[in-house]
């Protein structure tokens, strides 16, 4: 796929899956700009890459998301590709290990046989909820707005947000992570439909089992109760959803718009 010429952002770009969607847009041609909120991994990922350029930002922050796509504008005046990848599935690392600890418990019960029912709603602060909904929905809609007026100047483009299974079926599981990945759904057909008449495609990738660490956070065990639940017993490595985002930032997938597709091993099945 021949990219060349093409300008991309790319969120959460300093590893995972943002990281394997930058290298992605890279080799085929395109210039990425990559935005991350860890300096250090973005310089270590950014420096050995050719056309890249990185950014430490916050997308929650509309002014910081704004600052970024400035210079975009200043530097090439359009914008082709935008890839939301910057996500987060607890909202801090206290809350992470609280998780853990439940999923752990989870494990336990499914290899004694013993009943246990996962309670994660009344550990749920206002704040947690919202700093979840702030980074993965929030910051979508603040990059695809900052992005539109760039991506018309381009005349055409393509839009690549990632959403999660999660949020397509019921895996228990703090709220706010399906609740921030279904609303991503949402808002792609929104924007999808609005943009359109300009050419701008946006699609929707929605992950199960992906070797990153977001996903290996609560351990081994816990990845293999999550891969039991899907036929294709295997995690998917981050290269293969880049090839994904490689696809529906290209011309192949010209007639692709409003859809959410879930590379899910099965998980999730239309």
């Amino acid at each position: 796929m021949d990219l060349d010429g093409k300008i991309a952002v790319v969120t959460g770009a300093a590893s995972g899956m943002g990281l394997a969607a930058a290298k992605a847009l890279i080799g085929a041609g395109a210039t990425v700009y990559g935005i991350d909120l860890r300096q250090e991994a973005l310089d270590r990922e950014f420096t050995t890459l050719d056309r890249a350029h990185g950014f430490v930002a916050d997308i929650s922050d509309s002014r910081a998301v704004n600052q970024v796509f400035a210079q975009v504008d200043i530097d090439h005046g359009k914008l082709d590709i935008l890839v939301n990848a910057a996500g987060v599935s607890t909202p801090n690392r206290e809350k992470q290990a609280w998780v853990d600890g439940i999923n752990t418990k989870m494990v336990e019960s499914f290899k004694s046989g013993e009943p246990y029912n996962p309670e994660f709603l009344g550990g749920i602060t206002d704040e947690d909820f919202d700093r979840v909904v702030a980074i993965n929905l929030n910051g979508t809609f603040y990059t695809i707005r900052a992005a539109v007026p760039l991506l018309k100047k381009a005349g055409r483009g393509s839009i690549i947000n990632f959403a999660s299974v999660a949020g397509l079926i019921g895996l228990p599981m703090p709220a706010y992570y399906p609740a921030s990945k279904a609303a991503v759904v949402g808002l792609t057909k929104a924007v999808a439909a609005e943009l359109a008449p300009f050419d701008i495609r946006v699609n929707a990738l929605a992950p199960a089992g992906i070797n990153t660490p977001m996903f290996t956070a609560s351990g081994e065990d816990h990845v293999q109760a999550l891969l039991a639940l899907q036929p294709l017993k295997r995690v998917a490595e981050p290269e293969e959803i880049g090839r994904t985002v490689l696809f529906l930032a290209s011309d192949d997938a010209g007639h692709y718009t409003g859809q959410t597709m879930s590379p899910s091993g099965g998980a999730l099945m239309l």
